[in-house]
């Protein structure tokens, strides 16, 4: 390196020096002291002078590039420290200013995305589940609803009159002996009669077998849950529930229809009210209304004869993960469903004026036209008025 020439070349300058020191002072030791000597000496001390001044200056250079290349390093370890404070400084910036969201932008894009698509799956499957049940249910009803339009055009002649007059026969043979349950059979007789009385011999229900078809498939029912008698014996069957199949063939506006089953309703308490009187009773009977289990039966027979809509009649289950599922719900499920409402904002709220107790004939027309009962596709039906109706 340029250090240890410098050193090997001052080294070699003192032995030069020391050496010819030596010389000049063994000269005057010598025998021959002449001129010559003397000028030799002299020409030595001379040179000898001018080395020590060389190597001074030498010296004197090599302590100012000792001092010089000291404050380099200094200079260099200064500047060092001052960049790696400002390193750290800047990266405690960075650091300080940070920013959740920005730094985690990507992750969350991808988790909504995600939530999204679980969502959208998760609907597909509670549609698909109710899509699927509803389908059921058109597939095992036992008349379809150009059927009992079929029926009803049919049976043209069969207006409010001859409804009447049958109501007024079954009052008075059965209701009157405190019945209020009759079989098949017998129900069928009695209309049978009436119908002939009013308009001759060949007046009868046309395509009568659409409405046997529903009443011998609610017998069945009944026996499988053992609700009837034994096997091979008339089974008998709630009058509310005869005169519900009875007015699949009735020829009439909604609004009559509507009223023809609210008064079947009513047959119970004019049976009480008859019963009181003759006891003595001198009290006048104020219950007009029907009670809420009387609507709820009666809800129930039309569900039964394949009145109500199907998709009316799919409430939801409490089984809601991983989707929600559906299943058909009863008479008593759909008339609370109706009176109180359900699903919040988005679902539907309560059409009758008190949620719980008797229902006038204006409520039993709301409910039958909410969209929890839907009786006769009435609730596709948009009228100005609360109580008007649709004729067919």
């Amino acid at each position: 390196s340029a250090s240890s020439c410098r050193q090997l070349r001052r080294r070699l300058h003192q032995t030069t020096v020391c050496n010819l020191m030596n010389t000049a002072d063994a000269l005057p030791s010598l025998s021959v002291a002449n001129s010559a000597t003397t000028s030799l000496r002299n020409d030595m001390l001379s040179m000898n002078h001018c080395d020590l001044a060389s190597i001074a200056n030498t010296q004197q250079r090599l302590h100012f590039s000792k001092m010089a290349a000291t404050t380099n390093n200094n200079t260099s370890s200064s500047s060092g420290n001052e960049n790696t404070t400002t390193n750290n400084k800047t990266k405690q910036e960075k650091k300080d200013d940070s920013n959740i969201f920005l730094d985690n932008l990507g992750k969350i894009f991808l988790s909504s995305i995600g939530l999204v698509l679980v969502l959208l799956l998760r609907s597909t499957k509670s549609n698909n589940s109710r899509v699927a049940l509803r389908e059921e249910m058109e597939s095992a009803a036992l008349l379809d609803p150009l059927e009992i339009e079929d029926l009803r055009c049919a049976n043209s002649d069969f207006d409010m009159n001859v409804w009447n007059a049958i109501v007024e026969e079954i009052k008075n043979e059965f209701v009157a002996r405190g019945l209020v349950s009759m079989t098949y059979p017998q129900f069928l007789s009695l209309v049978m009669r009436v119908m002939k009385d009013r308009k001759g011999e060949g007046f009868t229900v046309q395509m009568g077998h659409l409405m046997d078809r529903v009443v011998i498939a609610e017998l069945e029912r009944r026996r499988a849950a053992n609700v009837a008698g034994q096997e091979g014996s008339d089974d008998e069957l709630p009058l509310t529930f005869l005169l519900a199949s009875l007015s699949l063939a009735l020829n009439s506006s909604v609004a009559d229809r509507i009223r023809v089953l609210y008064d079947s309703m009513l047959i119970g308490n004019e049976m009480n009210s008859s019963s009181s009187s003759e006891e003595g009773d001198q009290s006048t009977n104020t219950n007009t209304n029907a009670s809420k289990e009387q609507v709820e039966d009666m809800i129930q027979n039309l569900q039964s004869t394949c009145q109500l809509v199907p998709d009316a009649q799919i409430v939801e289950t409490n089984s809601k993960v991983p989707y929600q599922t559906f299943r058909v719900g009863t008479g008593s499920e759909l008339t609370r469903r109706a009176r109180e409402g359900y699903g919040g904002k988005k679902g539907s709220q309560g059409v009758t004026r008190e949620a719980d107790g008797p229902v006038t004939l204006e409520d039993f027309h709301a409910i039958l036209k909410s969209r929890t009962v839907c009786a006769w596709g009435e609730c596709y039906i948009k009228k100005s008025s609360r109580t008007s109706t649709s004729d067919r």
